[in-house]
């Protein structure tokens, strides 16, 4: 969870616990308790309601989601070049560039000479 998402959930917790005590307490009066018992309906339903609506929103934010990667793969390497000598009667490959890969699958352009 993010720093923010702690944040606003916490805020909303606390939010949501200061309604519900403020709407259930009792008022310093001198009259029978018993004819204030919908003021704490009211309250635990302001509670309820407080914290039905933050967990919605709380619950809905954004997750992270994972995306395959994208492979890019290296073009095939260059058909090699043949140069006839005069002293060989054979076609002999000359040195020419083709892509290797590292242990770690990046590919890099290397000179490759073939050895007589």
């Amino acid at each position: 969870m993010s720093v923010l998402h702690k944040s606003v959930s916490a805020g909303l917790i606390a939010l949501t616990i200061a309604g519900a005590l403020t709407a259930t307490a009792p008022a310093a009066q001198a009259r029978d308790r018993h004819h204030h018992r919908g003021d704490v309906w009211a309250g635990v339903a302001a509670g309820l309601a407080g914290g039905i609506i933050g967990g919605a929103i709380v619950s809905g934010s954004q997750r992270p989601v994972y995306v395959e990667p994208e492979y890019e793969y290296a073009p095939p390497p260059p058909p090699p070049v043949y140069h006839r000598t005069y002293y060989r009667t054979e076609y002999v490959p000359r040195c020419h560039y083709e892509w290797v890969e590292n242990e770690w699958g990046d590919a890099y352009r290397a000179r490759v000479c073939p050895r007589y």
